[in-house]
């Protein structure tokens, strides 16, 4: 039987093992245990895990499979034994916001760890002791300060850091990409710190916008793979690393790999990259879309072609594109669209009870009413009309961490002649603003393009051109291999080997995806399910309920049938095929599917606000309509006739405190007024052009509680 067969066969492999070599023997029976259809049926919960006290972002195992570390929104690291259960070590961060990714670094004896968060911050965490022999209190696995050596790199220019890897062939070395569209590369052995609020040593790589995923190969450490997120997937060889001659000094990738769309009217943010054990694929997580398998042996796409046909840039909007309407909204903290009870709009009444809610939710036909009025009044006929910039260049967005957050506190911001002028104004910059990091590398190579500049077709020559440029920009492919000949828009996707559909990611900043030995692929999702595909057919084969709300991570062991999950929950569970026989309901999930398709379209024109925000704007409005109204007779007739009355102008004088639902004033102590201003808007939603609500009224900022962090964090 040959070595291929082996890998497919646990029965084989057993009777084998005594007459192969040994280190052989061992690699196929683990592997013939991971790619055994009858054990990933088999999968249930070994043990549950609780480490933390707010959502666990990310879990990751060390190189042996013996620890594995997470990160959570209680800004803590934890690094756990798996087979004990028991916690090694807990160590408070100096990170303010959530922790998005943290990994072992390699060649320390698994004593260091890096990990980043929602502020920007990377931080090197080295512990200074050998771990003891663990306890299952987290606060006994608690060490101070003196215990570990916190390293802060904050050099990102502004927004999120997204993820971090370590360097697998460079000691002390580290990669990070962020929200200010770097790359950046750090060698401890040169700078142990960089607290610089402009640093540009460290930069390894600049793309055309933010970058929020990235993987290092597993054997040729050489390549890379970045996802940004205008939507297209860049490769890059680190060996031949050069930036362009334009002003942003973009540094071109060896070929770059769109989401298979003609056109994108919408951010589809990369929430995950990885490539596979063999390096000829990648596998890729798309934020409000599904999870793709790229053949990197296709010769791909010029990235500069890519950006000047406009077709997957979508702030620049196109002739054939729709008006814009405002989206529905949601309340910050309501989670009622996630979870296994969670049921499109279309199959269940307003009122219908979800379980499993972390608070109480508010009654939904209320919200419902609440996000219809603001929906009414955004989109009524006093709307001021849009107003385009034509060629007019926009201007460039100062890279400061005091300025990121300052489009919305603008005292202008609520200066104007109404409430209604000031919401939309503020929609149009940020709009606007965000137009520019993709507008600016479109314009530096041909500024006469307009915002509605139309689809670039090469007419057959585009490889050759494409080649051209990328060739002078310093970075090409091999010797005499040209770009993939095309033309805008593109018809054919030939380099998608298979899309895995049924899952649902739209709620958070972070979902990933794995492969699973070498038949099977995994991912977390929205309705608290992980689902498990065959990687040669597409077709789901198992789905685990791991979440009360949302699955964020799933990592399998290195070696083992083991597989570690966390999300919303503050647990983190493990995973093992200890079920006394395989089980599978295709009926379920099927439902399950279809349940998920229905609620990604809607989530897609769904966006997030805080509650706090939703009542000063239905408080202005009041105020709005008294001062239209004096004499009251508009209310009176609003309140004998409109079922909804008791949300709209009231005969008394406005309030000027903001006002909850039942017209008690909110204060900070009100948990749902408790919010972050500086994430008015739901992530994925924010980068839609077509739903930019953030920031329309300048807030106080009470301390935040967890849940109305939660839909930025993750």
């Amino acid at each position: 039987m040959s070595n291929l067969d082996l890998r497919r066969n646990v029965h084989q492999c057993i009777d084998t093992f005594p007459y192969q070599d040994g280190t052989a023997a061992f690699a196929n029976l683990q592997a013939s245990c991971k790619n055994s259809l009858d054990f990933v049926q088999r999968l249930e919960i070994l043990n549950t895990f609780k480490l933390h006290n707010g959502c666990v972002n990310t879990v990751n195992w060390n190189a042996s499979g013996t620890y594995f570390v997470s990160g959570s929104d209680d800004n803590h690291l934890a690094v756990t034994e798996a087979k004990s259960g028991l916690i090694a070590v807990r160590a408070k961060t100096q990170h303010k916001r959530h922790i998005f990714s943290a990994r072992f670094m390699p060649h320390s004896n698994d004593q260091a760890v890096i990990s980043c968060s929602g502020e920007g911050i990377v931080q090197h965490t080295e512990f200074l002791r050998a771990y003891g022999p663990g306890t299952r209190s987290t606060e006994a696995a608690l060490v101070d300060e003196s215990a570990f050596r916190g390293n802060i790199f904050d050099c990102h220019a502004f927004g999120s850091t997204y993820d971090v890897l370590p360097m697998p062939d460079i000691s002390r070395t580290f990669l990070s990409c962020g929200e200010d569209a770097t790359v950046r590369c750090v060698d401890m052995r040169v700078n142990d710190r960089c607290e610089d609020s402009i640093c540009d040593k460290h930069v390894f790589i600049t793309a055309p916008c933010a970058v929020t995923a990235m993987d290092v190969a597993p054997v040729n450490h050489f390549k890379l793979v970045i996802g940004c997120s205008d939507s297209i997937v860049r490769l890059y060889d680190r060996r031949m690393l050069r930036s362009g001659t334009d002003r942003e000094r973009i540094t071109w990738p060896l070929r770059a790999f769109p989401i298979p769309m003609k056109y994108t009217r919408r951010h589809y943010r990369p929430t995950c990259i990885k490539f596979s054990s063999d390096e000829q694929e990648v596998l890729v997580s798309y934020s409000m879309e599904q999870v793709y398998l790229f053949d990197l042996r296709h010769p791909g796409y010029s990235d500069q072609w890519l950006l000047k046909s406009g077709c997957y840039t979508p702030k620049l909007r196109r002739d054939d594109d729709p008006e814009p309407q405002m989206p529905r909204l949601r309340f910050r903290g309501d989670w009622s669209d996630t979870g296994p009870n969670s049921i499109a709009n279309v199959e269940h009444g307003q009122n219908r009870l979800n379980l499993g809610q972390a608070r109480p939710p508010l009654e939904p036909g209320v919200l419902s009413r609440l996000s219809d009025e603001i929906f009414r009044m955004l989109n009524s006929q006093t709307r001021p009309p849009r107003v385009s910039n034509g060629n007019r260049p926009l201007p460039r967005r100062n890279r400061s961490r005091s300025n990121s957050n300052a489009s919305g506190n603008s005292p202008s911001a609520s200066s104007n002649n109404s409430w209604q002028t000031a919401v939309l104004r503020t929609l149009e910059n940020q709009s606007e603003t965000a137009t520019n990091d993709q507008s600016s590398a479109v314009n530096a190579e041909s500024p006469s393009t307009s915002r509605r500049a139309p689809p670039t077709e090469c007419n057959g020559d585009c490889h050759v051109a494409a080649a051209t440029a990328t060739t002078s920009a310093g970075v090409s492919g091999r010797p005499g291999e040209p770009i993939k000949d095309c033309a805008f828009p593109l018809t054919t996707f030939d380099y998608v080997k298979m899309i895995f559909k049924g899952h649902r990611n739209s709620r958070t900043m972070v979902k990933g995806a794995c492969f699973w030995g070498d038949d099977f692929v995994m991912s977390g999702s929205d309705c608290g399910h992980i689902f498990v595909w065959e990687r040669k057919t597409g077709k789901v084969i198992k789905t685990l309920l791991a979440d009360q709300r949302v699955v964020n991570r799933v990592q399998p062991h290195p070696t083992l049938p083991y597989m570690i999950s966390s999300g919303i929950d503050y647990n983190v569970k493990l995973w093992a095929p200890i079920g006394s026989k395989a089980i599978f309901d295709p009926d379920a999930t099927d439902s399950l599917m279809r349940n998920n398709e229905i609620m990604l379209v809607e989530t897609r024109d769904t966006i997030t606000v805080p509650a706090q925000i939703m009542i000063r704007i239905l408080a202005s409005l009041h105020q709005y309509r008294r001062l239209m109204h004096p004499n009251g007779a508009h209310d009176h007739h609003s309140h004998s006739h409109n079922p909804d009355a008791h949300l709209t102008a009231p005969t008394e004088p406005a309030p000027t405190v903001p006002m909850d639902i039942d017209d008690n004033p909110v204060t900070a102590a009100d948990p749902n007024a408790a919010a972050d201003p500086n994430a008015t808007a739901d992530a994925d939603a924010a980068a839609d052009p077509d739903a930019t609500v953030s920031r329309p009224v300048a807030l106080d900022t009470p301390p935040p509680d967890h849940d109305s962090n939660n839909d930025t964090n993750v």
